[in-house]
């Protein structure tokens, strides 16, 4: 039998590793990590267990992702090369690529939270990581693997951003930031009638791009970009080894890419919440162990 946790430390080992292995106020996350690594080590790669010393929250999520498909039902497979999962239906191939982006280095950097400051969130540095994750998978690893033909054009290919490495992230408004991040809504606004003070109209502005410090923009409606079509969904979580769920999957945002050349199947992920966009309206569907319900 293998542990996750292990004695044999690099000089680089990740802080987060080491407190969960040694610190007894975590006996509980380190018992629930060992037993995710039971029904997870078989589809993990060779590297899986070294790498998840010195970059923790990334194969956390990859971890957590996969049990989470796992309890779902869905029977997944995973190899060295190629993206992190693969989800073979026999008449459908879904790969999904997992990715935990960090704060970001310079000045559009997300900076940590000092303790007793009051500052804004800042929305807008946040939705740049995660764009800057989308390009690399996609741009990069996904073009890849279509040039080895790992993947084919045929296949879904899922991008799975995990926030929680992000200072801030979990602040959200009503829209989801991931969702705000590749389709083009800003801040929610209304209209108020000047006599009586009563709102008359609640929307939100058009928002399709990010500024850099730099003053150059970066476009957050690619999911309405032919350019953009490879990408089948966006998947989203801010779970992490202290802060998660009671139930796997049940903090999941699933956004379907109206673009996509080919579509995920709605429903086929039963878990968190699921998006889509229907004749211009985006449109949620709350999965729960009872069943779905409409929002």
């Amino acid at each position: 039998m293998t542990y996750f946790f292990s004695d044999i430390l690099p000089e680089n080992a990740d802080r987060a590793y080491i407190s969960i292995r040694d610190q007894s106020q975590y006996v509980d996350d380190k018992k629930f990590i060992e037993e995710m690594w039971l029904s997870y080590e078989q589809y993990a790669d060779t590297n899986f267990l070294e790498q998840s010393k010195i970059d923790f929250n990334q194969r956390i999520w990859e971890m957590y992702l996969a049990c989470s498909l796992i309890f779902q039902g869905l029977s997944i497979d995973s190899k060295d090369e190629g993206p992190d999962i693969l989800i073979d239906t026999g008449e459908l191939k879904i790969w999904i690529e997992a990715v935990a982006p960090k704060p970001g280095q310079g000045v559009d950097a997300v900076s940590q939270m000092e303790f007793g400051v009051l500052r804004k969130v800042p929305d807008e540095k946040i939705k740049l990581r995660y764009r800057s994750a989308i390009e690399e998978k996609y741009n990069k690893k996904y073009k890849d693997y279509l040039a080895k033909k790992i993947v084919k054009p045929e296949d879904c290919y899922i991008i799975a951003i995990n926030g929680s490495s992000i200072p801030s992230a979990r602040r959200e408004r009503e829209i989801p930031r991931i969702i705000r991040s590749v389709l083009p809504f800003g801040n929610e606004s209304m209209n108020i009638d000047t006599e009586s003070g009563i709102p008359i109209e609640r929307f939100y502005q058009y928002q399709d791009s990010s500024r850099k410090k730099s003053g150059s923009l970066v476009s957050t409606d690619i999911f309405l970009k032919s350019e953009y079509s490879g990408i089948s969904a966006i998947l989203f979580s801010c779970m992490d080894a202290l802060n998660r769920p009671n139930k796997f999957g049940d903090d999941f945002v699933l956004l379907h890419n109206p673009l996509a050349a080919r579509q995920l199947p709605q429903g086929f992920i039963k878990l968190g919440c699921e998006y889509w966009v229907d004749n211009s309206e985006l449109k949620c569907i709350t999965w729960s162990t009872e069943g779905k319900s409409d929002i």
